[in-house]
């Protein structure tokens, strides 16, 4: 089966991460085209509301055509609805929030800390993924490459720390981690991909609802290119986050997660190609390192 293979895993892992860090500049584009200013959260938290709430319905859909089990029984409803809770929609109301408070270069460390929480939580729940030597210094390779690509000298990064910014950052990524594990304890109970997409609908709509409750502060400035590139968005997180749970159901996670901590890296590369953000060298040092960590957690 193509998400039982070791053979399909590297590959299915790779896209993932390069589907979720060209999400980076699709957003930032789509900000930009609706008109939705930096410090409107209202907004923002109504965009990934919509955004979530679609890709969990193409999801279903999708399993629908595969004829997947689509039912839910009333013992397996809590855990879908807890499912939901932290791994759509805590995780990116904590994720937009602090993202309003401290830069994106500090946000991509904090935040890229969920690979390294899944991986150690892993290691102690789970018995087919304890933890050893080589994937700490995988962890370490990984975290070193992303530390590559956002600091600079006498830039000060880690002053000024709050709990609105960093603090939110970190919730962010421990509700990611969370959703990672989460997710192999409920695929023994039903289908993965249909979980999938209720998880992501259902949590779309919760950041729906806080989004409305927050407020726009502005009308959208709704263009064919903005909901362009909304769909485009959709689709990244229908696709992404069918196949990396359907991983994460059937491998060792920290093999699967540790492919994430590729994701601030190249979401600097296309944030330089389709935004003409500045290309800053060390970005292929930290690509070097984040593989080198690869595949030292991977290697047999």
């Amino acid at each position: 089966m193509l998400f039982k293979s070791e053979k399909t895993r590297p590959i299915l892992g790779l896209a993932c991460a390069l589907g979720w860090s060209l999400a980076y500049p699709f957003i930032k584009l789509g900000y930009g085209e609706l008109q939705i200013a930096p410090t409107d959260l209202g907004s923002k938290i109504l965009f990934a509301g919509i955004r979530f709430f679609m890709a969990g319905l193409l999801v279903l859909a999708f399993s629908a055509v595969q004829r997947r089990k689509l039912t839910v029984t009333g013992k397996e409803m809590p855990a879908l609805a807890l499912f939901a809770l932290v791994n759509t929609a805590l995780h990116y109301l904590f994720s937009y929030i602090g993202l309003s408070y401290i830069p994106s270069s500090r946000s991509t460390i904090l935040d890229s800390m969920n690979v390294f929480f899944l991986i150690i939580l892993s290691g102690l729940f789970l018995a087919d993924d304890t933890f050893n030597g080589k994937k700490i210094l995988g962890c370490l390779l990984g975290f070193c490459g992303i530390l590559t690509i956002s600091i600079t000298p006498g830039g000060g990064l880690f002053s000024n720390i709050t709990f609105l910014g960093d603090g939110m950052i970190l919730l962010n990524a421990c509700c990611a981690a969370g959703g990672g594990l989460l997710t192999r304890f409920i695929s023994k109970k039903m289908d993965m991909m249909a979980a999938t997409g209720y998880g992501m609908s259902g949590g779309g709509l919760m950041l729906l609802a806080v989004g409305l409750a927050v407020g726009v502060r502005q009308p959208w400035n709704v263009t064919p290119w903005g909901v362009t590139i909304l769909f485009v968005l959709i689709l990244i997180s229908a696709v992404c986050f069918g196949i990396y749970n359907m991983l994460l159901a059937n491998h060792p996670i920290s093999k699967v997660a540790i492919y994430n901590s590729l994701i601030p890296v190249f979401g600097v590369m296309f944030s330089s190609l389709l935004l003409k953000e500045p290309f800053a060298w060390q970005y292929i040092l930290a690509a070097c390192l984040t593989a080198a960590g690869i595949y030292t957690v991977n290697r047999k």
